[in-house]
């Protein structure tokens, strides 16, 4: 059983976020699968490799949608990005580097970001889209 289970109380009231915001659970508890099940060092990288690609993926689609809306946070919210993806990133070199040592702490910190950015900063967005915009960047990719 993953440890992150998507509930409704993650929802950011976007489609397209939260399936995005899902994606990112089901990355971050493949990862969590091969820690725990003590996978080779070369499988957890490719994990992280995935989940990094994602992130950035995700990252570029909400920031895109946030200046459509004239979100006034918009340049604090990249930044907060770019903070959470170069602490990815660092944690991804140091696996590369050391091994299996520090994956309980990156799956912890992995947990605790995407739980925590989601409800405290994703959470402030939701109310700058208004209901049409909701349904073009739920069907916009």
């Amino acid at each position: 059983m993953p440890l992150i289970k998507w509930r409704d109380s993650y929802s950011v009231g976007v489609e397209k976020f939260d399936q995005e915001h899902m994606l990112l659970v089901e990355l971050i508890n493949e990862m969590f699968e091969v820690v725990r099940d003590k996978g080779k060092v070369a499988s957890l990288n490719g994990a992280v490799d995935k989940l990094v690609d994602y992130t950035r993926v995700h990252f570029v689609d909400e920031e895109e949608a946030l200046e459509k809306v004239d979100y006034p946070h918009l340049e604090e919210h990249k930044e907060i990005h770019a903070n959470l993806l170069a602490q990815v990133v660092e944690f991804q070199e140091q696996i590369e580097e050391e091994g299996k040592d520090l994956r309980t702490d990156l799956y912890k910190f992995l947990r605790d970001w995407l739980i925590n950015h989601i409800l405290d900063e994703d959470m402030k967005y939701g109310k700058y889209f208004k209901d049409e915009v909701k349904e073009t960047v739920a069907v916009a990719d």
